[in-house]
């Protein structure tokens, strides 16, 4: 029955039927503010996390396998390196890449990554760690600088916690459902808001009383039963790729002002992309890079 009613929903949705119509968002679903385009497919694999820094980009694959690129801003990538990250792992599912500020050492080719370990197993003990690594100049490696974990005793989080940094004011913001990805009665997104550690104060453990702000979307206008995917912060957005490409669950990109609380527009994605799409990064000026399962894509935001 939960299926049904998400397939109706989603149905609705793509038939023209604005979002604020079904109670899933104060902004109708947008079709026109953006555009898509397919850059190049990759080869078979399970693909996930991925930023980028300048024309660089650092792509994830589950279990923590890193591929460097460097792009030319219009069709070509160039494979610069491709390496198991240093906290390879079957529970590492690397769901989210974010570039920090610092530079581990300055003949680093890039700043370090945030990986967002985001599985419902623990690494080591811990859920939802946040390993900072750096990458290798030859792009044929990387170490493991920090590790940041929230030590979550109120349950905060439900199926999963994923990681993404605010470069522009140097804070890290976390995001997750409170109980699982599918469930449509009881389950919440929650933000929460921590200053970035600099990476010689070492290994992290933030608890409640570092909390600087959380709450939950659906409390400020923003409901909707789908997977969650990425994070990218864009100036004072967040921006959130949803859903696995399919009718039941299409691929909407939620975009949210964190300094006001509220929804600015639902995308929908699946104009101009196909297949799961899995984490975006802002590249320049309005232009965004896409990962999912059948490539990297470009998208154009017009707003």
């Amino acid at each position: 029955m939960k299926k049904t009613i998400l397939a109706a929903l989603a149905l609705l949705m793509m038939n023209g039927l604005g979002a604020q119509n079904l109670g899933f968002v104060s902004v109708p679903l947008s079709t026109d503010s953006f555009s898509n385009r397919h850059i190049t497919p990759f080869e078979k694999a399970n693909y996930q996390g991925m930023d980028c820094y300048k024309n660089y980009i650092v792509s994830l694959q589950h279990t923590g396998i890193a591929t460097v690129w460097k792009y030319d801003g219009r069709d070509a990538l160039t494979k610069l390196g491709n390496f198991n990250l240093a906290t390879n792992d079957p529970v590492n599912h690397s769901n989210v890449c974010s570039f920090g500020v610092e530079k581990f050492d300055r003949k680093d080719p890039m700043p370090v990554i945030y990986v967002s370990q985001c599985h419902k197993k623990p690494y080591q003990g811990r859920k939802d760690v946040l390993f900072v690594e750096r990458v290798l100049p030859g792009f044929q490696g990387s170490e493991l600088v920090q590790t940041i974990h929230f030590d979550d005793v109120d349950e905060l989080y439900g199926y999963a916690l994923q990681w993404v940094v605010d470069r522009r004011h140097k804070f890290l913001y976390g995001y997750g459902n409170t109980t699982k990805d599918k469930d449509v009665e009881g389950n919440r997104h929650r933000v929460i808001k921590f200053r970035l550690p600099k990476i010689s104060e070492g290994d992290v453990v933030f608890t409640k009383d570092d909390i600087i702000e959380t709450y939950n979307v659906e409390d400020h206008g923003l409901a909707y039963a789908t997977i969650g995917q990425g994070l990218c912060i864009w100036k004072d957005y967040l921006m959130m790729p949803t859903g696995l490409g399919t009718p039941e669950y299409p691929s909407y990109l939620f975009v949210w002002d964190l300094k006001h609380k509220r929804p600015v527009e639902v995308l929908d994605m699946s104009l101009g992309t196909t297949g799961e799409l899995e984490d975006m990064a802002h590249f320049k000026c309005r232009r965004f890079l896409v990962q999912g399962q059948d490539g990297l894509f470009e998208m154009k935001y017009k707003k």
